[in-house]
């Protein structure tokens, strides 16, 4: 560069010598030849030829320390060629090149100035570039790189002003004294100036991403930074949305987008309604959600009764197989069950005695002591002791009537070969009215819930035919639909409490999950817990929001955003201080409102703006702009050579 500097000095100063050697030479036959002469170079001084030749010539002056030697190059050589040409003395020529640059320099001080800087500048950042740790851009503290760059401009300044002054030994240390301490602020101010145009690119991107999503610059610097507070970024906002569904929200993101929120709808305007009408429109419709989600995976809720009933008049249905099993049974003796149960009963005590006993005269014939040999009294004993043991809770008499039913049973199928068909219809049945209730005890959490291992052995079990059925039980459907049935309960017994739907359905544990993916499959399950998981989270989000939870934090939020909140005012400050402190809460309040509005995107429009980015379904357009403002601005990378460059270069100007 400096190379170049110094030919285009030369050629210009070429150029210039021999234009003044034409116009001396046309003006030797005119009359008034000095008036002549004298007029042109003043119009060639104050055109474009001088200020070309001030610009360049100031530019290859400004360089330091070579600067000048550049300049006096070109000159020389200038007037070597000039004298080549016009035969006049070299030291007269010289004189006149010399001459020329100063009218010029004087016809055009500021391109002067402007060279000189840009002189200085262009010759110090390539030294800067070179060996950066000489100028305080290496390792260590700033203390340390300052010290070292000032040393570096004290050198630089010496040696410029020794050139510049021929010598001048005050003039040495001043450039030794103006370079040392230009090189000692020059990391500082590099880092700074670093610092500013950092913030400078900041505002630049943000303003360009708000205007492309078409939301207040104001709001998306305050959103960026809450979800930033909250520990997430671009990706990590867009990933936390698309898993809480189409209903998420900004605000539901963390807690400091919830004071955000919090603190517009504690403010009045149009923010507030903004506010708090999202929030309630989208609470008013979390059941109809969570039954769509319960639909969707869990199918329709069943009516129990129903289903109890159609499994009653199934039994029913039965009576015409058992005529026909009956039609061919033939007289049975109940002797040995009777003396069994005879000395059983001897034995026994108490309820289980008492059981036996009533067993024991069943047998009879009505009203006599009398054996009943009639396969029919058989089959309606063991149906009243299927009665008795399905309200039974002593385990002692529950296994006395087992057995007695076990022996009535073994006797009604060899006196009544087909019953067991019947027999076998009646059972499944009966497995799956008891499946249903089964079904609805799933999500209890007392001692009559089964526990996931208990309910899977129950599933497998039941689907397991029994007697002489043939294919796989009902019993599994039976389950699951109790279970369902048992959430449409439990959700329309909570409707408008997410919290309670939540502990009722997804319980303490891990339990209650389990077992629903024993129900209904794993991966169901899960999509019916996490829609009960972002319920909760939308609930929380309006509580903190719309009530009195987080006072303090929502209105530090006010403050922030510049709303009007519940604080400190004129009668507090009265009681406080008297008049004096009435007298300065009065200014202070009249302050703010000069300070709002002088800051109007501070005002109802970027709240308002804010408010509908809160809030706003539409999230594609929030999440780019917060793609486009992500990351670490990066400052330009000649920002610190430049402003070095700069203040080390300054006492080449400084003369």
């Amino acid at each position: 560069m400096v190379d170049d500097l110094k030919e285009l000095a030369k050629q210009e100063m070429f150029r210039r010598l021999a234009a003044a050697e034409k116009q001396r030479r046309l003006a030797q036959s005119h009359p008034s030849f000095e008036e002549s002469q004298k007029l042109i170079e003043q119009q060639d001084m104050q055109g474009a030829n001088g200020a070309t030749g001030a610009a360049l010539t100031s530019v290859a002056d400004g360089v330091p320390v070579v600067g000048p030697m550049m300049v006096g190059a070109a000159q020389r050589g200038a007037a070597a060629l000039s004298s080549l040409i016009d035969g006049e003395s070299y030291a007269d020529n010289l004189k006149q090149a010399q001459r020329i640059t100063d009218e010029a320099n004087k016809a055009h001080p500021a391109i002067h100035t402007a060279g000189e800087v840009t002189g200085a500048v262009g010759g110090t950042i390539p030294m800067v570039m070179a060996a950066p740790a000489a100028f305080g851009g290496g390792g260590g503290g700033m203390l340390l790189r300052s010290g070292i760059s000032a040393l570096t401009g004290g050198a630089i300044g010496g040696a410029d002003a020794a050139v510049r002054s021929g010598g001048d030994a005050d003039e040495i240390k001043k450039g030794i004294g103006l370079g040392f301490g230009l090189g000692a602020v020059g990391p500082a101010a590099a880092n700074l100036v670093g610092k500013g145009v950092k913030s400078l690119i900041e505002v630049g991107k943000n303003r360009l991403a708000a205007r492309a999503a078409g939301i207040n610059p104001e709001a998306l610097k305050f959103v960026r930074r809450a979800v930033t507070d909250d520990g997430l970024d671009a990706a990590g906002v867009n990933a936390r949305l698309q898993e809480m569904g189409p209903d998420a929200m900004l605000a539901d993101l963390g807690p400091n987008t919830q004071r955000q929120a919090g603190a517009l709808a504690a403010t009045p305007g149009r923010a507030q309604e903004i506010v708090r009408s999202a929030l309630k429109d989208r609470s008013g419709a979390a059941n109809t959600r969570i039954n769509a989600a319960v639909d969707e995976n869990f199918g329709r809720a069943p009516l129990v009764s129903a289903l109890d009933a159609e499994a009653v008049g199934n039994q029913g249905a039965l009576s015409p197989a058992y005529r026909q099993a009956f039609a061919q049974a033939r007289p049975f003796d109940v002797t040995p069950i009777a003396d069994d149960l005879t000395r059983q009963i001897r034995v026994l005590r108490g309820d289980p005695q008492k059981a036996l006993q009533r067993v024991r005269t069943m047998l009879n014939r009505f009203g006599t002591e009398e054996l009943d040999t009639n396969p029919e009294t058989m089959f309606n004993t063991r149906q009243a002791i299927d009665g008795m043991l399905s309200t039974e809770a002593d385990p002692k008499v529950i296994s006395a009537l087992t057995e007695a039913r076990q022996m009535i049973d073994d006797g009604l199928t060899r006196a009544v070969p087909n019953i067991k068909e019947a027999d076998a219809s009646f059972a499944e049945l009966a497995r799956q009215r008891e499946a249903l209730g089964r079904g609805q005890q799933v999500l209890d959490s007392g001692r009559t819930a089964p526990r996931p291992a208990e309910l899977t052995n129950e599933v497998q079990q039941g689907a397991n035919p029994q007697g002489m059925q043939i294919g796989p039980s009902a019993v599994p459907l039976r389950l699951t639909q109790g279970a369902r049935a048992e959430i449409d309960r439990i959700i329309g017994t909570n409707a408008n409490d997410v919290v309670a739907l939540n502990r009722l359905i997804k319980g303490e544990g891990d339990w209650n999950r389990e077992r629903l993916a024993t129900l209904f499959g794993q991966e169901k399950a899960d999509k019916v817990f996490k829609v009960l998981e972002n319920e909760r989270v939308f609930a929380d989000t309006a509580n903190t929001v719309t009530r009195n939870s987080e006072t303090a934090a929502r209105q530090a939020a006010q403050n922030e955003l510049g709303g009007a909140g519940v604080g400190f005012g004129t009668e507090e400050a009265f009681k406080a201080g008297g008049f004096r402190g009435a007298a300065r809460a009065v200014a202070l309040d009249k302050a703010k409102t000069v300070a709002q509005a002088l800051l109007p995107e501070s005002g109802d429009a970027a709240r308002e703006s804010l408010a509908q980015t809160l809030v706003s379904r539409n999230r594609d357009a929030v999440i780019r702009a917060l793609m486009a403002t992500g990351g670490t601005a990066r400052v330009p990378a000649l920002t610190s050579p430049v402003v070095k460059a700069l203040l080390l270069g300054s006492p080449a100007g400084a003369r």
